[in-house]
């Protein structure tokens, strides 16, 4: 079950009177390996039950979160294919001009040249796939924490908590789940939201959720673009490598062969 699934099984077990541990017991507890869902359900427990409402919030943020992921994993899965397409084809090309009987095999083994310029683009080969894996794990899409210290004091302050307890016990909470403070960003929102409810006595559960949830669109539209980036920076060990590796393992085992003795 999808963290937003679970939240909203959540929601809907403390509205229908289910106590509180109780209602953690019937998801399955809280989890140790899902850093987010944890954190917002010890928040939860700590607030007490009358969190219905804001845990309906979060669950629609897990959920935008979980889908927008997915279509970043897909985007980011298609230049990852590309690059290995890309490299394996000088070998494939190799492959099937033997089979259809132009005695590559023959061409390298009795000619030394021909393991030289072999050698050297099976190393330009190891390079592309080298600098290619680099590019692609800086781009992988991260789950991130970003807006859920903010959703934390959200809970917090639904359970009758004042904002300086809020924010007191959200992060030690935080402390404790994820083994570091809220980010800079976080904390810097969080001063701002504070600020504008003591100036103006706005509700600041409205206004750490609307937070929260621009942190994360934020985040989300950076892993986008991160992958679009993907794309052009693979045509660089690509362009550097595989077609110069093309060239010293096809273009001249294959002109070696047809040309035999000559």
């Amino acid at each position: 079950m999808s963290d937003a699934l679970t939240l909203t099984k959540f929601a809907g077990l403390l509205r229908s009177g289910v106590d509180l541990d109780k209602a953690i017991h019937h998801i399955g507890g809280i989890p140790n390996d899902a850093s987010g869902l944890r954190y917002l359900l010890e928040v939860a427990r700590d607030a007490g039950s009358k969190v219905a409402y804001e845990i309906d919030v979060v669950a629609d943020l897990f959920m935008f979160k979980e889908r927008s992921l997915q279509r970043i994993a897909v985007a980011h899965a298609g230049p990852k294919a590309s690059a290995r397409l890309v490299i394996w084809l000088p070998l494939l090309t190799l492959g099937l001009a033997q089979l259809v009987g132009m005695n590559i095999l023959e061409a390298i083994t009795t000619k030394p040249i021909m393991l030289l310029s072999l050698g050297f683009g099976l190393l330009l080969l190891l390079l592309a796939k080298i600098l290619s894996a680099r590019l692609i794990k800086r781009a992988k899409p991260v789950d991130s924490a970003i807006g859920f210290y903010l959703m934390g004091v959200a809970l917090e302050s639904s359970g009758g908590a004042s904002l300086n307890q809020a924010q007191n016990r959200a992060t030690d909470i935080y402390l404790s789940v994820f083994g570091s403070n809220p980010s800079n960003e976080e904390l810097t929102a969080m001063a701002q939201v504070a600020l504008l409810v003591e100036e103006t006595g706005a509700r600041v559960g409205d206004l750490l959720r609307r937070q929260a949830e621009q942190l994360q669109r934020e985040a989300l539209v950076a892993a986008e673009i991160k992958i679009e980036k993907l794309s052009v920076r693979l045509m660089v060990p690509l362009g550097l490598a595989v077609l110069p590796a093309f060239l010293f393992m096809t273009v001249i085992p294959l002109m070696v062969s047809m040309l035999g003795p000559k």
